[in-house]
């Protein structure tokens, strides 16, 4: 492909401003104004407990002192510091606005106006990514609505909603494809800008961005090697630049991972669930409980959730006029795969990346529905790696992304020659797209859109002592059930507690620590600072004989040393 001109560049910024602008719409008809306000928080508690996972992380986060690595929280598992990355905070948002900390109000929020951002990116960035495949202007613009509006980004917003950003996936994407348009020290930087940028939203999509980056790369060496072969002296083409951007892209992340602390403490990345938490084969067209044209087809298990790719019932549709017009009309007089194969040898890298994300979200456990097909016993080297990633369904997104791609831009290409056709097939694709989806939008519309009222647990209980006299919480038992309204109201009174809900346990730690806090009470030496908590049916007498106790919230007891 060619570089672009400086008249082409007006007109990819344009459509990039377009774009920007049809996301921004999306997500204001979908989420609405409200959660906007950073003022208001109460949206966050009454939705998803990853929700509130995220907000209080942040919320304890910004109350810590600041240490190095500058990522460590003090207050959720004391006296043990955890980084931020592990309350899935949005590190890079976490840590620009504890900056400002002392000047915002203590309920503060930044998580609508980065939803927001990250509709407003997957827009630009997809209608940029369209006009690689796609000459007419009104088809890319139109036509960044589907990623826009992609299944998996509504599944993820707000839910796990730094994996929402999957816009990351499409920038990366983009790097590669205009890569011919940079200079080798831009592709430097800007590799190492994502790699950078990956881990401060999500460290999940590291491997993805990674894997788009080695198409890159290997694109880069065949391009170099071409150049080079006719010149038997350097047969062998120059990859300086090619390693520079691989270790600057490794670099940026690792530094970032180090900075925010996600390599503190002896925390291991290493999580259970592999193969548990994969896609089914299903997965491309399975709405799961969201489509309107037809029922959701079965799991294998329940957590076959997080593999979620649904292309959508337009981008279906477009697939099957594909087919059907390459069948009747005869595939070698619609195009010359061969001349196109030889031509563009993106395509194999684009199939190859393709079959490995398959691979990587379908493995080691492969199903069908809810049939097991065969399980491949990864070695255990291989595991503990991709262990790290347990939630390996999520590697299917950029196989979606790539067949959506495929539906749109290969319409365009087939019926180019017939003037409207295309433009025609690809709008009514869309709308068939949107209704398909209305369903889960005009849930998200509900909830989202009206005023949410959230209530905590301690706050209208009576019999709690000044909390001024008490410094934290701690639980004498290791289950996550009120330990979010507990975290949350030690947050409004700068209180810590000894036990949270993140993304990787230390459950090791948390129970050497409970057995210690059991020790000290059965001896009577409970502390002066400290608000127990225990389950009902955990009641001792020996431990409580110190302690004067309430009996009230959810079916715990709590207690405070006799004064």
């Amino acid at each position: 492909m060619k570089p672009l001109s400086f008249t082409h560049k007006n007109e990819y910024r344009l459509l990039f401003f377009v774009g920007c602008l049809f996301g921004a719409a999306c997500f204001l008809m979908i989420y609405g104004f409200r959660i906007l306000n950073p003022l208001y928080d109460d949206w966050l508690f009454n939705a998803d407990m990853d929700l509130k996972q995220h907000y209080i992380g942040f919320c304890h986060y910004r109350q810590s002192s600041w240490q190095f690595p500058i990522g460590l929280i003090e207050t959720l598992s004391y006296p043990h510091s955890m980084s931020v990355i592990y309350t899935d905070s949005i590190p890079l948002f976490a840590v620009f606005f504890k900056l400002f900390s002392g000047f915002l109000p203590v309920r503060f929020q930044y998580f609508g106006i980065f939803g927001l951002l990250s509709f407003i990116l997957m827009g630009g960035n997809s209608a940029i990514l369209l006009k690689r495949f796609i000459k007419n202007n009104y088809i890319c613009m139109i036509s960044s609505v589907f990623f826009i509006l992609a299944y998996p980004v509504i599944q993820r917003l707000y839910y796990h909603t730094a994996l929402a950003s999957q816009w990351i996936i499409i920038a990366a994407l983009n790097l590669w494809l205009y890569q011919e348009n940079m200079t080798v020290r831009r592709r430097i930087l800007l590799w190492s800008l994502m790699g950078f940028l990956c881990v401060g939203i999500h460290s999940y999509f590291l491997p993805m961005a990674g894997l788009i980056m080695l198409c890159a790369l290997t694109d880069q060496f065949i391009v170099l090697k071409r150049k080079a072969a006719p010149n038997k002296l350097s047969f062998f083409p120059d990859l300086t630049g090619i390693i520079l951007q691989l270790l600057s892209y490794c670099a940026a992340a690792l530094f970032n991972l180090f900075i925010l602390g996600g390599f503190y403490g002896g925390t291991s990345a290493y999580g259970e669930g592999l193969g548990t938490f994969n896609s089914n084969l299903n997965t491309f067209i399975n709405p799961l409980d969201d489509g309107k044209f037809y029922h959701s087809l079965p799991l294998y298990n329940g957590f076959q959730y997080e593999g979620f790719g649904y292309i959508g019932f337009g981008c279906i549709f477009l697939s099957v006029i594909i087919i059907l017009t390459l069948i009747i009309l005869n595939i070698r007089r619609v195009v010359d795969l061969r001349a196109i194969l030889r031509k563009h040898y993106r395509i194999y890298l684009a199939c190859l990346l393709f079959l490995l994300t398959l691979a990587l979200a379908v493995l080691p456990m492969v199903t069908i529905n809810d049939i097991k097909l065969f399980g491949v016993p990864y070695p255990e080297p291989v595991r503990n790696i991709l262990g790290i990633f347990r939630s390996n369904g999520r590697f299917i997104w950029i196989a979606t992304y790539l067949l959506m791609l495929l539906a749109i831009a290969g319409t365009e290409r087939i019926f180019r020659s017939v003037k409207y056709v295309p433009a025609a097939l690809i709008s009514f694709a869309l709308l068939l797209q949107i209704y398909d989806i209305s369903y889960m939008l005009s849930y998200k519309h509900d909830y989202y859109a009206s005023e949410q009222t959230y209530e905590n647990i301690w706050m209208s209980k009576a019999g709690i002592p000044d909390t001024d006299d008490y410094s934290g919480f701690v639980f004498l038992y290791n289950e996550n059930d009120i330990i979010m309204d507990t975290a949350f109201y030690a947050y409004l009174n700068g209180m810590w507690l000894n036990n949270y809900y993140y993304a990787r346990d230390i459950n090791d730690l948390i129970d050497k620590d409970i057995n210690e806090w059991r020790h000290e009470l059965n001896n009577d030496m409970a502390r002066d600072d400290v608000i127990y908590i225990f389950r009902s049916e955990d009641y001792d007498e020996k431990l409580f004989s110190s302690l004067e106790t309430e009996d009230s919230i959810e079916g715990h007891i709590y207690g405070w040393k006799k004064r």
